[in-house]
């Protein structure tokens, strides 16, 4: 816009000049009777304008009158010349299309970028969505060998304390996600080992953000082990954070739930667990997180013949 500017302007002003120059030339070739005459009708009109007008067009005249006419020529030639040069400077610097195409993937690339970091750092555990291949699920359930090798380094981040609480989250959502691809609940690359390392990410990370999503993988782990039980109950007794403490709650009826189908002894035992905690009147909150999650009298029955009770 504002070369358009320069150009109006600069032609304005070659065209004021070459008025003036056509002006001067008539007025010095006419007869000296019809220069009078002129003069004449020049003052008329001159009378007709307003102060201000006038005394622009007499400065103006005066400024032309102490030119001649080859240094008129002269600055014709020099603004047409200045007018050629930003015409073609402006020329020159207007995008192709093909430049124009390319300005925009870069802007969406970068866009792309920029979402992408910023889903990391909202949801680290699933920040290696955006990363993973189109057809990544059909190569798990296909080739085992990418299997075995995909969830080996998986599990060896989980474990690598040398690595951000960020890393070894991520690589667990995404072993936990392997697992359910795979239709599998528990393997030798998702146990009690890596489940319980996110739980030491959940107890000692000062980041809240990252202690809730720490202990969600955890709470929907399909893994079933007594000392994953026995963690859940000490975050619901304890955790200040009602929230953690629901959340904790919730793991520990699933522990309850998948339980039954691979040792009942355990089954029996977390069912008396949870009947101590719906009946605990030590810690009223512990007790009213509960019985929130157990309104269903039903459930509450076949959970005390679970226990034996």
């Amino acid at each position: 816009m504002s070369q358009t500017k320069s150009n109006i302007a600069i032609g304005v002003a070659a065209a004021a000049l070459a008025l003036s120059i056509y002006n001067q030339v008539v007025t010095n070739s006419l007869p000296q009777s019809e220069v009078v005459v002129s003069q004449q009708y020049n003052t008329v009109q001159h009378s007709r304008a307003d102060t201000l007008k006038n005394s622009t067009d007499d400065q103006n005249s005066r400024d032309l009158n102490s030119m001649d006419k080859g240094a008129l020529i002269e600055r014709i030639e020099y603004l047409e010349e200045r007018i050629l040069e930003v015409e073609n400077r402006a020329f020159s610097i207007t995008p192709s299309a093909d430049n124009m195409e390319q300005t925009i993937l870069a802007v969406l690339e970068e866009k792309e970028r920029k979402d992408k970091e910023q889903n990391r750092e909202d949801n680290p555990v699933y920040g290696f969505y955006d990363d993973l291949p189109k057809d990544y699920d059909l190569k798990l359930k296909t080739d085992p060998e990418f299997a075995m090798k995909v969830s080996q380094d998986l599990r060896s981040k989980v474990l690598d304390e040398s690595l951000s609480p960020t890393e070894r989250l991520s690589a667990m959502g995404q072993l936990q996600m392997n697992m359910y691809i795979l239709n599998r609940t528990q393997g030798e690359m998702f146990d009690y080992e890596t489940v319980d390392a996110v739980l030491e990410i959940s107890r000692n990370s000062q980041d809240e953000k990252l202690k809730v999503q720490a202990l969600e993988v955890v709470a929907h782990s399909p893994v079933v082990d007594t000392r994953i039980a026995k963690s859940l109950q000490d975050i619901i007794e304890k955790e200040p954070n009602k929230y953690m403490k629901t959340m904790a709650a919730e793991g520990l009826i699933g522990q309850y739930y998948q339980s039954g189908e691979t040792s009942p002894e355990l089954k029996q035992q977390l069912a008396s667990d949870i009947l101590d905690l719906y009946n605990n009147s030590n810690s009223a909150e512990a007790q009213l997180v509960m019985q929130r999650l157990i309104r269903d009298d039903e459930l509450l029955e076949q959970i005390r013949r679970d226990a034996g009770r």
